[in-house]
């Protein structure tokens, strides 16, 4: 009778485990096209643009005080260039952020939405903090992610200044001068004043909510560091960087690009937001993505 008491709490357990594994994470699609996945008492929007037969692409955007869920418009006639060719997906964070919510938490739980959504092969393209994202995804599932591209990006923070600056300001709930410092560390001064009005508005209706997500972002990058773990990334990688950027410095680029042993492309004269600034950026991601169909 012991035995047999024995074997079936073993199976009651083996049975938990396998229904706890295999419970399906739930994709939930909108007519607004903002969708949203849910698993584990987690939410994840995101949303879908492009040629729905072409290579799956995915866009991982850096840190923002909001989500850029709420700019869907704005990104998808952005990416224009891309979306001819290929089905495109961007991917926000979770809506609510543990305490101590890490870079590579961001990454698994972007995978497991990935994944849940039925995505396969994907290209991805991260920026600046998506970019350290798309490093750890590569890194934990190289079936999945076909290939990175790093844009603005660094295996790990050198000069905290600018990301100290903004948690600062941040922990004070002071808007504007999070704002303003947000923009001036960003772009180039010349193009800051011309969009200046729009990034101070960007942050307008900020919730608590937001505050607390963006004061942890911003300490788990500073924590951030996988550039001896750059070497098992076997996917095709592209490294995109600036000469004046502020943030990152120019030299996390090119530390990438030695690493994976792959191109870098390097803007003269601009800032860590080249990927907003240069006019022709976004042709070197198409040339990319398009070599990788034709080998």
């Amino acid at each position: 009778m012991k035995i047999r008491k024995l074997l079936l709490t073993a199976f009651l357990l083996v049975t938990t485990a396998c229904a706890v594994e295999t419970r399906a994470d739930t994709v939930i699609t909108n007519e607004n096209g903002i969708n949203t996945v849910k698993f584990d008492n987690k939410e994840m929007d995101w949303f879908r643009f492009g040629n729905e037969n072409g290579p799956k692409m995915i866009i991982l955007p850096g840190i923002s005080l909001k989500s850029v869920i709420g700019s869907k418009d704005a990104v998808i006639g952005g990416y224009s260039l891309l979306a001819q060719d290929y089905d495109v997906y961007l991917f926000d964070r979770i809506r609510v952020f543990s305490e101590d919510y890490s870079v590579n938490d961001m990454a698994e739980d972007t995978l497991r939405a990935i994944r849940a959504v039925g995505l396969k092969e994907v290209n991805i393209m991260g920026v600046s903090q998506g970019a350290m994202m798309a490093v750890d995804m590569a890194l934990s599932d190289p079936e999945t992610v076909h290939s990175i591209m790093l844009c603005s990006a660094a295996s790990r923070i050198d000069d905290p200044t600018a990301l100290e600056t903004w948690i600062k300001y941040a922990e004070e709930r002071n808007l504007p001068a999070l704002m303003e410092a947000f923009g001036e560390y960003v772009y180039t001064p010349s193009f800051y004043e011309q969009v200046k009005d729009l990034v101070i508005a960007s942050g307008e209706g900020a919730t608590e909510q937001d505050y607390e997500n963006f004061i942890i972002s911003l300490k788990g990058t500073l924590e951030y560091d996988c550039y001896d773990r750059l070497k098992n990334i076997q996917c095709p990688s592209l490294v995109i960087g600036s000469s004046e950027d502020r943030i990152l410095g120019v030299q996390a680029s090119y530390d990438l690009a030695e690493q994976l042993q792959c191109e870098c492309i390097i803007y003269e004269g601009y800032g860590h937001g080249a990927y907003d600034e240069a006019p022709d950026y976004l042709t070197h991601i198409k040339a990319f993505l398009d070599g990788l169909k034709e080998s």
